[in-house]
């Protein structure tokens, strides 16, 4: 069943062609980043970590909202399974940018854009920390969906705020450290970026699962309050 959803999704997406815009700023943030060489290894991968959390997010908005309120409920009548239905879009949204990950933390390792070598190990922590930004982006974008919100502009606006607070959580937090306990709140990206950035091998093993294990938790409860939400909305 899972696959039917997953093709139904790619059908509506790829018809829609509200993928073009998340797919312009992919590129182009790749064509930036790499036009020069060598790169700083974590640092790059802190960036691209960073830049793959915003493309879930917009990757994430503009899926949700393709689909006709109708059409909606046509599937869910014929599923009667609610929770598969949402969590296959996630799961889609997922896959996308999961080969988006792929791209930008091998690329630069295969065809030789940093000023050092790289070990295996500094791959896949890089790699998991994309995958699990970019899960958290779309977990947090898929809230702000017009069954939830009806106020499109604030739903965006909020949106907003709440993506870029996240990524320079940690700026703002050594400024005025008495805004930790309002920004704690928030999704974790700051925390993800910085972890991996500042990975320098096996010392920073502990930190750095716990960051993982940080937007895991989050990333997931999102997604229960997700499903929750959308099941108790009516159309």
């Amino acid at each position: 069943m899972i696959k039917q959803l997953l093709f139904y999704n790619f059908r509506y997406f790829s018809r829609s062609h509200k993928f073009i815009v998340p797919l312009v700023i992919y590129l182009a943030a790749f064509a930036v980043l790499y036009a020069t060489k060598p790169l700083e290894v974590m640092n790059t991968y802190g960036m691209t970590a960073m830049l793959t959390f915003i493309i879930a997010v917009l990757v994430a908005y503009s899926f949700m909202e393709i689909e006709d309120p109708v059409q909606q409920q046509i599937v869910l009548l014929s599923l009667r399974n609610d929770n598969l239905y949402y969590f296959s879009k996630v799961f889609f949204v997922w896959i996308i940018v999961s080969i988006m990950s792929f791209i930008l933390v091998l690329y630069p390792a295969i065809f030789g854009f940093f000023n050092s070598s790289i070990n295996f190990g500094y791959i896949i922590v890089a790699l998991i920390g994309h995958l699990l930004l970019g899960f958290l982006g779309i977990c947090v974008s898929v809230l702000f969906n017009s069954r939830l919100f009806k106020n499109r502009q604030f739903a965006v606006l909020m949106l907003i705020i709440i993506v870029l607070v996240s990524v320079v959580q940690k700026a703002i937090i050594l400024k005025s450290p008495a805004t930790k306990w309002v920004l704690y709140i928030l999704p974790p990206v700051s925390l993800v970026v910085d972890r991996i950035t500042n990975f320098a091998g096996s010392k920073n093993m502990v930190p750095l699962f716990l960051a993982f294990g940080i937007s895991i938790v989050y990333s997931f409860g999102l997604l229960v309050a997700f499903i929750k939400l959308m099941k108790t909305k009516v159309f």
